[in-house]
């Protein structure tokens, strides 16, 4: 007899009854079509898609807002620097001394709208099934076993080693350790991520002989059953044609002014043909 137990941190939503594989497929499906998007339109289409997602899979608003915040780091750079070194030239507008390029606008707005669709894609996999679920769709997916059991173990252990720096952080402070900027502080600091990395080992090995007792031969093996189901596969139908939707709202032609930052006129200008001068007789 085998009690299933579902894992508290995942609520109960749609999302979480999809079939882990074609749900794998579609958030990959979506997430690769959003970092091929190009304008910021489609972009934020995307993130619109990306965040009712996480509504559908009831993921706390509060988690989705933090997980998010986390990516600022990676965006923010690309929303300062573009505007003021993408197309000098073009069109914009001029902020005192320096001169803030239209285009540069767009194509930063564009990658940090993109970053977190592709974000909240992240978060409706890891919200709404937990990790050793979602590896052993990819899995069933052709990901080969030994990455499945590495990422399954990685993700298992950090969460040990941290632990373990939390406890010799205790033991150090309540030795009165307290860090300033001297050598004693670095030589601590070395002796504690040594202590770390050799008690981390030692663990590791534990680990190692008690999978080998229990007969581990390498093989990646899992007792979680899939079952596709109709509902299954139309909800990877529909998300590859929103894909699709979004590539082709991208790819659609757009105004030669938004294209190359050239204005229409201008172009219709350089298009018209030059009449021949008359020959001197």
């Amino acid at each position: 007899m085998t009690l299933a137990l579902r894992d508290p941190r995942t609520p109960d939503s749609p999302l979480a009854r999809w079939d882990p594989r074609w749900k794998l497929a579609g958030v990959l499906v979506l997430a690769a079509g959003t970092a091929a998007l190009r304008h910021p339109g489609p972009a934020a289409a995307a993130l619109a898609a990306g965040v009712a997602l996480t509504r559908l899979g009831r993921i706390p608003a509060r988690r989705v807002a933090a997980r998010l915040a986390l990516l600022a780091p990676a965006v923010v750079p690309f929303l300062i620097i573009l505007p003021f070194t993408l197309d000098p030239a073009g069109p914009g507008w001029d902020v005192g001394p320096v001169r803030v390029s239209a285009a540069g606008v767009r194509a930063g707005a564009g990658v940090a709208l993109r970053c977190l669709a592709i974000g909240c894609c992240a978060l409706v996999l890891t919200g709404t099934a937990p990790l050793p679920r979602t590896l052993a769709a990819a899995h069933a997916l052709r990901l080969p076993g030994a990455v499945a059991q590495v990422a399954q173990l990685a993700y298992r252990y950090a969460f040990l080693l941290f632990d373990e720096a939390r406890r010799v952080r205790v033991a150090v402070r309540v030795r009165g350790f307290r860090p300033r900027t001297d050598a004693h502080t670095y030589r601590t600091l070395g002796r504690v991520a040594g202590a770390i990395l050799v008690r981390g080992g030692d663990r590791a090995e534990q680990v190692a002989a008690a999978m080998r007792a229990r007969g581990f031969d390498g093989t990646y093996r899992t007792l979680i059953p899939f079952r596709t189901t109709p509902a299954d596969v139309v909800a990877f139908v529909l998300v590859t044609a929103g894909t699709a939707g979004l590539l082709g709202w991208d790819r659609w032609p757009q105004p030669v002014g938004d294209r190359d930052g050239a204005s229409e006129t201008g172009i219709r200008f350089l298009r018209t043909p030059i009449p021949d001068s008359p020959r001197p007789s």
